[in-house]
């Protein structure tokens, strides 16, 4: 009877290399995986009060007339160390109407202004807001209050014998 010898190749008992080259390849795997999560998470927008201060982001206009416009400012100062710019400004109603140089870019330290004006189409008391859309998908919700009020018409002027009139001229045909 022939016996056969079996021998089992244990990996890396051949070759002084193959550990090596099994963990380099790992390595490199591993490495791939991680460079491909980091570069497909968007990195977290910023809290918007850590980069942008406001100036009448909530202003109160008090009793004003109906029919009559009014406008107030907001400002906005970049306390960050990025440059900003506002893209897009979208009142809440046909009613009011943002004012502002799209696109503007604001430095550190800068401050940009926004006129905000209102058609004063309410009677009683109202609120009305603008969404304000800034570079790095930061966005602000800005808000106006008010009272709109009837403004009596003035009385007509009633001649009660004071006051004098000129007597009408008539031509003589002469």
């Amino acid at each position: 009877m022939v016996s056969k010898k079996i021998e089992l190749v244990h990996l890396g008992q051949n070759s002084p290399y193959m550990k090596k080259i099994f963990v380099l390849a790992l390595s490199f795997l591993l490495a791939g995986s991680a460079f491909s999560q980091s570069a497909t998470t968007a990195p977290q927008p910023k809290e918007i009060g850590t980069v942008i201060e406001f100036k009448n982001d909530a202003y109160n206009f008090g009793k004003i007339a109906y029919g009559k416009p009014v406008e107030y400012i907001v400002e906005f100062k970049n306390i960050s160390k990025d440059t900003l710019s506002i893209l897009q400004a979208q009142a809440g109603c046909g009613c009011t109407t943002p004012s502002f140089v799209p696109n503007e870019k604001f430095g550190p330290g800068q401050t940009v202004k926004m006129t905000i004006r209102f058609n004063s189409s309410v009677v009683g008391a109202f609120t009305r807001y603008t969404d304000v859309y800034f570079t790095g998908g930061l966005t602000k919700k800005l808000s106006f209050t008010g009272e709109g009020i009837q403004e009596a018409a003035p009385a007509p002027a009633t001649n009660n014998g004071t006051a004098k009139s000129k007597p009408a001229l008539i031509p003589n045909g002469n």
